[in-house]
């Protein structure tokens, strides 16, 4: 009776944690689907928020970067946010943080640097949050970990959307030189296109496995673990799919 009892428990606790991401929307940290997306699908806040600072650059307004002029905003939100930062000999608590998606630094401002921001090299950081901002949909502070404390060579910043006992949930934001379609008479005009992908770590499997962000992709990566049909609201991936992929990692890591 004991162990009935322990089971329906864990069993409860599990459809709680589910319910819970049901309500919390797509990713935990940045705001849930709108009820419009269901007609036009997801988008991430941040792509979406980057996208509109290109359209709304102005004339003559380009970063020059080697023999290109670049528009847009090659920062995470294209604007200093509020956060942390942690490295082994230093901690900064409510400054000011800018995240570079292109070359991977971060710089910040603080009260001894009011000015100008220091920039710290990919790897200089262990870790970095950006903290919440209803105004730009992050709904949650946003913990960004660096690849090489997580088992992988990338210089590269790892967005930590999941953390359970056996499986860990991750996404990597990079921009790229994007041609302007929007001027191509100009050859040397360029905009920075963010993009994301979506990784997983495993206890007692080494670095991280780069994973799609579709229903029949994440049921299959795990079905040595566990069948997960018909368990994440596979019909909603295309509005929620980091909703639904949280839900796999519950389920997962309740194994």
């Amino acid at each position: 009776m004991k162990n009935l009892k322990t089971g329906l428990i864990a069993v409860l606790a599990v459809y709680g944690s589910v319910q819970q991401i049901n309500a919390q929307g797509s990713a935990g940290a940045i705001a849930p689907p709108s009820p419009t997306s269901e007609m036009r699908g997801w988008t991430d806040p941040a792509l979406q928020h980057n996208k509109l600072l290109q359209e709304q650059t102005g004339d003559g307004m380009y970063k020059l970067i080697g023999p290109y002029k670049v528009i847009g905003s090659s920062f995470l939100f294209g604007e200093p946010l509020k956060g942390d930062m942690f490295s082994p000999g230093t901690k900064a608590y409510n400054i000011k943080l800018s995240y570079n998606t292109y070359n991977q630094e971060v710089g910040f401002l603080s009260v001894q640097n009011s000015g100008t921001p220091l920039v710290k090299e990919p790897g200089d950081l262990d870790s970095f949050i950006i903290q919440r901002d209803t105004a730009l949909d992050i709904q949650f502070p946003m913990k960004f970990i660096y690849g090489s404390l997580l088992g992988v060579k990338d210089k590269a910043y790892y967005l930590e959307l999941f953390k359970g006992d056996k499986f860990n949930l991750y996404k990597k934001y990079s921009s790229e030189l994007g041609i302007n379609t929007s001027n191509i008479l100009q050859s040397e005009l360029r905009q920075f296109d963010l993009n994301y992908e979506y990784y997983y770590a495993e206890t007692g499997v080494k670095g991280l496995k780069k994973i799609k962000a579709n229903a029949n992709g994440f049921i299959k990566e795990f079905k040595r673990i566990k069948d997960l049909t018909g368990l994440i609201g596979e019909n909603n991936f295309a509005v929620n799919p980091e909703g639904c992929m949280k839900t796999g990692m519950i389920l997962l890591n309740a194994q």
